[in-house]
């Protein structure tokens, strides 16, 4: 019998989504004019937290799909010194969407929820798991 490397497995988490486009918004949302360097260590110190991390060129690549789709809008700011920056700001769109966002993970975090409790009810020492969340 083959020996299973858990840490490539699906079931690590390895490969799970970090949730990179609410988290921008969110970040916009409160910080609107933000740059997208000073997004990124926003959105690091609150990933760090939960020992994760975050790529800045992934980010790059959102914020411009993010543009895209008119969600956020940046500004071209040339200033008096360096590279021109481009500060972001969160659209109505945006706004929408991150509420949708807002309720999508609601519907998740009870799915997840669900199945924590099942788990729990079920599979002997795995009591617990249905308040994992509550403790991050």
């Amino acid at each position: 019998m083959d020996m299973i490397d858990f840490n490539e497995c699906p079931c690590s988490g390895k490969n799970m989504t970090t949730l990179v486009a609410p988290w921008i918004l969110l970040t916009l949302y409160l910080h609107q004019g933000t740059h997208g360097y000073e997004i990124q260590k926003m959105i690091q110190e609150r990933l760090r937290e939960l020992g994760l991390t975050s790529n800045i060129a992934g980010l790059y690549r959102h914020l411009k799909t993010l543009e895209k789709r008119g969600l956020v809008r940046s500004v071209r700011d040339t200033g008096d010194s360096g590279p021109a920056r481009r500060p972001l700001y969160l659209t109505d769109a945006g706004k929408e969407c991150l509420s949708r966002w807002i309720k999508t993970l609601r519907v998740q975090m009870g799915l997840i929820d669900k199945l924590l409790n099942e788990c729990s009810r079920l599979i002997p020492g795995c009591e617990g798991l249905s308040n994992a969340r509550h403790r991050l």
